[in-house]
């Protein structure tokens, strides 16, 4: 497994299947049988890691929608993609 940086660039998982509703979303592992809801920047996060911006382009995203620290929003966006990575919900492309 690849190691999560800024300039990683996070995708979903073959098997997982998301929905974004009004502030949140529903994330599916059906080969698990499991299920996580996002909250709101959980789920512009999942929105965004679609395998075409890197993690500093989501954090940029971020900045723009959310009034908080570079340096905040840059931790707690690795955090929350290394546990999307680590439950299997997430992967890195080059």
């Amino acid at each position: 497994m690849s190691e999560l940086t800024l300039n990683s660039y996070p995708a979903p998982a073959e098997h997982a299947r998301g929905r974004n509703l009004e502030h949140e979303a529903v994330v599916v592992l059906p080969d698990r049988g499991e299920v996580k809801v996002l909250n709101e920047v959980g789920a512009q996060i999942w929105q965004l890691a679609d395998g075409t911006r890197s993690v500093r382009d989501i954090v940029a995203a971020l900045c723009a929608e959310f009034e908080a620290p570079l340096a905040v929003i840059e931790a707690d966006t690795l955090k929350f993609l290394a546990e999307l990575l680590q439950k299997g919900m997430i992967t890195l492309r080059a």
